[in-house]
């Protein structure tokens, strides 16, 4: 109930001390969140920069491993084919 008081005082006379006070205190406040909130913004949106730089490293390693990959697996099926003609071959010399 006394909060309600000094609302009703300071509303009544807006022009008195406690209006001003508030009034700075408000103002120092919403200055004190705006710097705030720049600051994480800021992080933010370094993170984020640093993140696509890291995506991209990412993708570069995927595709080149891939690209890696693409020619050993190449080089590899082909030794897997001719190993699998051999062992067909000694296979059915067996029989």
């Amino acid at each position: 109930m006394h909060d309600r008081h000094i609302w009703q005082a300071v509303m009544s006379e807006p022009d008195s001390k406690v209006a001003k006070d508030l009034t700075m205190v408000m103002e120092t406040t919403m200055k004190n969140l705006q710097s705030q909130f720049q600051t994480l913004s800021g992080q933010l949106v370094s993170r984020m920069d640093e993140m696509g730089t890291r995506i991209e490293n990412l993708e570069k390693n995927v595709s080149d491993l891939m690209t890696q990959a693409g020619l050993e697996g190449h080089q590899t099926t082909k030794y897997l084919a001719e190993e699998d003609r051999t062992h067909s071959s000694a296979s059915r010399s067996k029989h």
